[in-house]
């Protein structure tokens, strides 16, 4: 659970939010939306890393988020996870229909973001979203604490597709 929160929450803060105008890719007007796939080679992900993770952004700007994420863990079972909510306002973030986590965005530039994430296992997560000036890389970083209070960092790079 507190992989899939990690995993999850980063990807949130990856694809949540931009006004600026993409020069190059298949949305002009907000260069988040889109398809994003998880690059294990470039990513620094503890443990077993995901087998497959695709990002599916429909909205990310000042007033909206919403995005699915479907993937294979490890050992090869399928999951998904959907998030709606505002910026600045904490929204649920479900995986199979539950609630995992209640997470916060913030938008501080263009091309970066952060957010805030409690899970409803009594975990805890900050990160930074960077999207690279041309638009086809997002790169994640985290920094998560589990309720016991172990603490780890990851990175995680997604690619446009």
């Amino acid at each position: 659970m507190k992989r899939f929160m990690v995993v999850f929450l980063l990807l949130t803060c990856t694809v949540a939010f931009s006004q600026k105008k993409k020069a190059t890719g298949s949305n002009s007007a907000n260069p988040w939306i889109g398809n994003f796939k998880l690059d294990v080679a470039q990513s620094k992900i503890p443990g077993q890393p995901p087998q497959q993770e695709m990002v599916a952004v429909s909205a990310a700007d000042k007033t909206a988020v919403k995005y699915t994420i479907q993937g294979k863990d490890a050992q090869g079972n399928s999951y998904t996870v959907n998030y709606e909510g505002k910026p600045g306002t904490a929204s649920p973030q479900m995986a199979e229909g539950k609630k995992i986590a209640d997470i916060t965005y913030q938008m501080p530039s263009s091309h970066q973001f952060t957010s805030q994430g409690k899970g409803t296992d009594g975990s805890s997560s900050t990160g930074t979203v960077s999207l690279a000036k041309d638009g086809k890389t997002i790169t994640v970083r985290e920094h998560s604490k589990d309720a016991k209070g172990a603490e780890q960092d990851q990175t995680m790079v997604y690619v446009r597709q």
